[in-house]
């Protein structure tokens, strides 16, 4: 009760910080707001590399937000997976088979594409964590990006995402302008702190962004739901990450980009409540890109990119050993993927009211596995030297190409994208999508598409060949169509809305499954979801805004054959909403996620979760922020389980922070 007590005082407190008791005459800058962004129009300078503005003749026909730079600096997001937890739609949560992994879903589906500047970064190789293909603890640090684009169901041109029904996630980075330093440094209790830095510059044609950073969590510590504090063993997470952006101007219409990024994350390896193994699990991740640029600055541009991307994973039970690579339980995966992306736009027509679009992608990706012993069979020495290896060498090579073609008549713009992909494995497959909207005036958009998707299985799915995971080399790839829609208003120059619906079938979706000890990935027989997302942002004040979004996700799954072996990951009912006030001096926010309509049978029911972010800022060189998750200290559950209550979510965390820049 007393913590209760306090939790609310200091609810009080933040409510009256955001009131207008110290209100200060605000600036131009701070009638911005993040929630703006969810009204999207055509510009007259396209970006290659945006996922929001494909064609010059209309921007992105789909349930979209926006993630600024600003609302992730205001609310001190530590992490893209942070960030894209208050997003309209979108739900993260560890992997469904396992927590080792941060995994997106969007309109409850994790088949997720997630880009960087417009390169996809979905593994091949996969992460046996139900379908998604890509781990958000190897994102970019919060401070390297400029913006991150979301788009519900699919989406054309370059990001076309034939294999990922859910939709479509863009990390846009930052390029170097002014020369500017930045250092952040923050503590918390249970020995959580972060630090980190930004040095970005431009002269004489060249320009650049360097940051790096690093982050400690202890423990995870919850309440149950007995109502009781507990600390999860072997649950401390640990982050460093480092990414540096160089761009070299050539004209002002053509130019040439290298990035590397650097990313690892070592964490203990928990099952669950009752099942707490003392296994630790070290990620880590080197990313390089170059990208030529050309026809910039114009309606139409394009570009050539390289890239390798070298992921590995090891796990293992730590006993005081110098070596951890000696031990029989030790195990490491790892992914190498080389690509080469070509895209290319052109208006056509005498009225400039037709566009054409045409792009390639090849990807050759390759896995491979150490361990110290025939992880098939059981270990040397029993249980405790088990190995998670996947004993497994295979490699797959994927080419894409695609032509879109775009017109507009009046107040309709249709598209269609029609494209062949060709997998080593899979063969040869036809995809299409088409999308169209109609504008009856400046303030209204209506929007829809259909795609027909097509999702081969991972590696993993195929050769996991461990005595408690085994791979399926006879899984068939999913095949299916989603069809989406909505509509944007603008009611007044404060008040705007997206409200969108979706429907999906999938035919044999891959499923993973426990039989006894073992877990297995088969085809289903059939899968249906169908949705509804709104979003609504009011901007009271220059000072004052509000956003507020519900989410409706509803998915039926037919394992056929095989026994359930989990649940829908994703409340049935989702929602956000965030209060935020900001001067030349303050800047707060009341963030508010709620999820209702739980399976009974794997949780133990609702959750309401409200966080707080303060910030002040001294002068034009010191801030300062407080940033308290889980106020209540709420009790419930981040997956669901036969055993209620075994896979906790957070409790209330703290961090304290101090900002530097010159």
């Amino acid at each position: 009760m007393l913590s209760r007590t306090l939790s609310a005082a200091v609810l009080l407190a933040c409510s009256a910080a955001i009131l207008p008791a110290y209100a200060e005459k605000a600036n131009d800058e701070s009638a911005r707001t993040a929630g703006a962004q969810t009204v999207i129009t055509a510009a007259e300078h396209t970006n290659a590399h945006s996922a929001v503005s494909q064609s010059p003749l209309m921007p992105a026909p789909a349930f979209t937000t926006v993630i600024t730079a600003e609302e992730m600096q205001d609310n001190h997001y530590e992490t893209v997976a942070e960030a894209l937890a208050y997003a309209p739609g979108l739900t993260v949560t560890p992997g469904s088979v396992n927590t080792n992994h941060q995994v997106v879903r969007i309109d409850g589906d994790d088949r997720v594409a997630v880009f960087i500047d417009g390169r996809k970064q979905n593994l091949a190789s996969g992460h046996s964590d139900g379908r998604a293909t890509y781990d958000l603890d190897m994102a970019p640090p919060v401070m390297a990006i400029e913006r991150i684009e979301i788009l519900h169901g699919p989406a054309g041109d370059s990001f076309i995402n034939y294999d990922t029904p859910g939709g479509v996630i863009n990390i846009i980075t930052k390029k170097g302008k002014e020369h500017e330093f930045k250092f952040e440094g923050a503590r918390g209790p249970y020995d959580a702190w972060r630090w980190e830095t930004q040095l970005t510059g431009s002269g004489k044609g060249w320009s650049w962004v360097g940051t790096g950073g690093r982050s400690n969590l202890e423990k995870l510590r919850y309440k149950s739901v007995d109502g009781d504090k507990e600390t999860m063993p072997n649950s401390a997470v640990s982050r460093r990450e480092m990414y540096f952006r160089i761009d070299r101007q050539f004209n002002k219409n053509s130019s040439l980009n290298f990035t590397y990024g650097h990313f690892s994350n070592d964490r203990g390896l928990w099952y669950s409540r009752l099942n707490p193994t003392d296994y630790n699990y070290s990620k880590m991740a080197n990313h390089l890109a170059l990208t030529y640029n050309y026809k910039e600055n114009s309606a139409t541009p394009g570009y050539v990119s390289v890239y390798h991307y070298y992921n590995q994973g090891d796990t293992f039970r730590p006993t005081g050993v110098k070596n951890q690579e000696d031990l029989l339980s030790y195990g490491r995966w790892k992914t190498t993927t080389n690509g080469i992306d070509w895209r290319d736009s052109w208006l056509l027509g005498k009225k400039r009211n037709r566009s054409l679009a045409a792009g390639f992608s090849w990807r050759h990706t390759s896995a491979d596995s150490d361990t110290n012993y025939d992880v098939s069979g059981d270990p040397p020495g029993g249980e405790a030297n088990r190995s998670f290896g996947k004993n497994y060498k295979k490699s797959a090579t994927n080419i894409t190409a695609f032509i879109r073609g775009s017109r507009q008549i009046k107040k309709l713009t249709l598209s269609t994208t029609r494209g062949i992909t060709h997998n080593s494995r899979f063969g040869t497959h036809y995809i299409s999508t088409s999308t169209g909207e109609y504008r009856p005036d400046k303030k209204t958009t209506l929007y829809g598409s259909l795609q027909h998707f097509y999702a081969v299985p991972t590696l993993d799915e195929l050769y996991y060949n461990n005595q408690r995971i085994q791979g399926n080399p006879n899984l068939d790839a999913e095949k299916g169509w989603k069809g989406s829609g909505g509509i944007r208003h603008q009611f007044s120059d404060k008040i705007f809305a997206d409200l969108g619906g979706f429907w999906s079938y999938t035919k044999k979706p891959i499923l993973w499954y426990k039989n006894g000890d073992v877990w297995r990935p088969d085809n289903g027989k059939s899968q249906h979801q169908i949705g509804i997302n709104l979003s609504v942002t009011d901007i009271f004040s220059p000072k004052y805004n509000a956003t507020f979004s519900y989410t409706y996700t509803n998915s039926n799954t037919d394992w056929g054959d095989m026994p359930s072996s989990y649940t829908s990951l994703v409340a049935r009912h989702q929602l956000k909403a965030a209060l935020r006030y900001k001067d030349k001096r303050w800047s707060n926010n009341l963030l508010l996620t709620a999820g209702l309509g739980r399976n009974e049978g794997w949780y133990s029911g609702n959750y309401f979760v409200v966080d707080i972010n303060l910030g002040y800022k001294f002068n034009k060189h010191w801030s300062s922020y407080l940033k308290v998750h889980n106020l209540f200290n709420e009790s419930y559950e981040a997956l669901g389980s036969r055993t209620i209550g075994d896979c906790p979510a957070y409790g209330r965390t703290a961090l304290f922070g101090m900002i530097y820049s010159y």
